[in-house]
């Protein structure tokens, strides 16, 4: 015995050693101390300008043959609700890959997309389509039936044998369904008598609330644009401040159950019925039934009942009434003449009334008057609950189920979801832009912002509770196709010097030769509106973002003509995409560079001088510098500085042996910034 255990103590110290030497390599045999995690960190201030798209966010290095698993689009992570209250349900999932290689996917039986769910609960696959670089695709798979509050593990990865970057192959996800119920889905629309807008897209808006009435509430605040609106003077108060909760500075201006804004034409059914039906099919933990009661005289009695049925996430819950007008005949100053669902009063004000939101039962009652410029018969109650955190509305209720339609015709579909979207996602596949090339083959992270948002492991700080970074549907960078993107709407967002910031994920082991990338967007407004965009970056787990990578505000910011509409970038010639290797800003010992925070101009030293002295500059980024030196008349004396430099602190001497005593001026120009300062020769 003695004897075998002293042959394996060799053995032991040579496996230790072995061990030990891959611990302190890498890929590609670099040691351990060149690879890097990092956070990226966007920055906006906002200006009130116009809107800024980002997409497609990269790190690491291109691969020739590289499919990706982004996401799964239908089943959001984390905590979902049903729409019933137990049992089972069932979904189709929706795995969203994309060709982020250099070379084209050929349609084979080699390449396919796997879902795995709980172990083999549920395991499909799909073949993946020809796809060209950058494209991506959206692939249903055949019907998931799960219990409901049963925890999903879910599991997407690929099969393409020659794909030479696995580190993004496989995508892991967590979400449950609880209990629920259907919700009602609320429409609310900033509108004005006055604007031609706002006729030519009403009527659309009209028939699609009246066709969908038994699964919609709907309110419309009336604003005091150009001439004067009979329906907002009856009320301007509380309809401005509904106009301010949702930063809602232009007309038409429409939100679906507070968090998702409606694209303009109306008239164009995708822009209703799309975000009409993803709230439809999401369940939610609160029922709600309301009904109205004539009181003998003029007064109406408003009975609200709550069930929760499931936990809710924490956030400011408030239960809002109001008072509606189904339909008034008016003649106004746009050619409108037919108006619905007209906002006449909140109660007990635009506040709400606070409530606890715990599993249980509630019963809440209101009585209020009716007016007498109201029609008492078109009068009914709206209710709703809204989480003043998110402005997301959990669900509504209503006093009035008779339609009350004019007679006009109706273009736009009825039912729910499936019997209008058919097959909306069937092989989906979207025409990019090939991904700029690299030299160095390694792995590629990508996020494309085509699900749920913020994509996991993201996260959003807005400071001020009001507009911040969403997603928006209709406009997406040319890296990677898809249909969506990040938008913050400087547009709609009037709280100037406001900064809100967007967290990436933790991207792990990046060399110092990967690249980071993004795409943007952004048009001026005017030039005195002046919105602006920073980057920077952690490599302590985002404690703390001690460099940045890009600083760009207004006109340097801009990609596409000033205009004073709602910016939506129409193609690729408005986007930009920024590209910078992180050796920009970590050196190849993984030692992070303390850069600079902003540009800056030093005075020189020493001064005054004779006849030699010392001029130093910062730049937080890999720019353009000019630093020329002046005489007092303005004649250019001597170029110090005239091309791109990196990031850091820079220094030039300056000899002025051929000049005579007297002040001296030295001026720095970059993109965006420009100082100068005054330097004395004694001689």
């Amino acid at each position: 015995m003695y004897l075998k255990k002293s042959f394996y103590i060799p053995l032991f110290i040579i496996a230790v050693l072995i061990a030990l030497s891959f611990s302190l390599t890498g890929r590609n045999g670099a040691e351990s101390n060149s690879f890097r995690d990092i956070v990226l960190q966007f920055n906006t201030y906002n200006g009130y300008g116009n809107n800024l798209y980002i997409d497609n966010v990269l790190t690491g290095i291109q691969a020739d043959f590289d499919i990706m698993a982004t996401s799964i689009i239908n089943i959001p992570y984390d905590t979902n609700y049903s729409i019933k209250n137990s049992g089972s349900d069932t979904v189709s999932p929706v795995v969203s890959v994309a060709n982020v290689g250099r070379s084209i996917l050929l349609e084979s039986d080699s390449a396919l997309v796997y879902l795995y769910i709980n172990g083999g609960y549920y395991f499909d696959s799909a073949y993946l389509p020809g796809m060209n670089p950058g494209q991506s695709a959206e692939l249903e798979l055949n019907p998931l039936i799960y219990t409901i509050g049963m925890p999903l593990y879910l599991k997407a990865y690929i099969k393409y044998n020659v794909d030479t970057a696995r580190l993004n192959d496989t995508l892991r996800q967590y979400s449950i369904y609880l209990p629920g119920y259907e919700r009602k889905v609320m429409f609310e629309e900033f509108t004005s008598n006055s604007s031609p807008a706002c006729a030519n897209n009403n009527q659309e808006l009209n028939n699609f609330i009246n066709n969908n009435f038994q699964n919609v509430c709907a309110i419309k605040y009336h604003l005091g644009h150009m001439l004067p609106d009979s329906f907002y003077m009856s009320n301007p108060a509380q309809n401005d401040e509904r106009a301010r909760y949702y930063f809602a500075q232009s007309v038409p201006y429409s939100v679906v159950d507070g968090i998702k804004k409606i694209n303009i034409p109306y008239g164009d059914s995708i822009n209703l019925y799309v975000p009409y039906f993803q709230r439809l099919s999401q369940g939610t933990p609160v029922n709600m039934t309301l009904t109205d009661e004539r009181i003998s005289g003029d007064s109406i009695k408003a009975s609200i009942n709550l069930n929760v049925i499931s936990s809710l996430q924490n956030g400011n819950y408030k239960l809002r009434i109001a008072a509606v007008e189904r339909y008034v005949f008016s003649e106004a100053a746009n050619g409108e003449r037919n108006f619905y669902d007209v906002f006449r009063r909140a109660y007990p004000d635009s506040a709400g009334i606070e409530i606890s939101l715990n599993k249980g039962s509630y019963s809440y009652q209101y009585t209020y008057l009716r007016e007498s410029n109201w029609v008492d018969s078109m009068i009914y109650t709206i209710a709703f609950i809204q989480n003043d955190d998110t402005k997301e509305i959990l669900n509504c209720a209503k006093g009035r189920n008779e339609v009350y339609q004019r007679a006009y015709s109706s273009k736009r579909p009825v039912g729910r979801g499936s019997d209008y979207l058919g097959s909306y996602y069937e092989s989906k596949i979207y025409d990019p832009l090939l991904l700029p090339a690299d030299s160095i083959q390694s792995n590629l992270n990508v996020e494309i912002f085509e699900a749920y948002f913020p994509p996991v492991g993201w996260k959003v700080f807005n400071r001020d509770g009001n507009v911040t970074f969403s997603q928006f549907n209709g406009a997406n960078g040319p890296t990677i196709g898809g249909s969506k993107s990040v938008i913050m709407a400087f547009f709609d967002y009037p709280a100037i010097g406001q900064k809100d910031s967007m967290y990436s994920k933790r991207y792990i082991s990046l060399l110092h030769v990967d690249t980071l990338r993004f795409d943007y967007a952004y048009a001026q407004y005017g030039a005195d509106y002046i919105d602006s965009l920073i980057v920077k970056i952690s490599t302590d787990g985002g404690e703390s973002f001690p460099a940045e990578i890009f600083r760009k505000g207004g006109f340097n910011l801009r990609t596409a003509p000033q205009t004073t509409s709602f910016f939506i970038p129409q193609n690729s010639t408005q986007w930009r995409s920024f590209k910078s290797p992180l050796s920009n800003f970590v050196n190849a010992e993984n030692e992070f560079q303390i850069l600079p925070e902003k540009f800056t101009l030093l005075q020189n030293y020493p001064n005054p001088f004779n006849p030699v002295t010392r001029i130093k500059y910062e730049i937080p980024y890999k720019e353009f510098v000019s630093l020329k030196v002046y005489d007092l008349l303005g004649q250019e004396i001597k170029t110090l500085v005239s091309g791109i430099k990196d990031a850091g602190m820079h220094e030039e001497s300056f000899d002025g042996s051929s000049l005579s005593s007297g002040v001296y001026f030295y001026k720095i120009e970059t993109q965006g910034f420009t100082d100068s300062k005054r330097m004395i020769l004694i001689k």
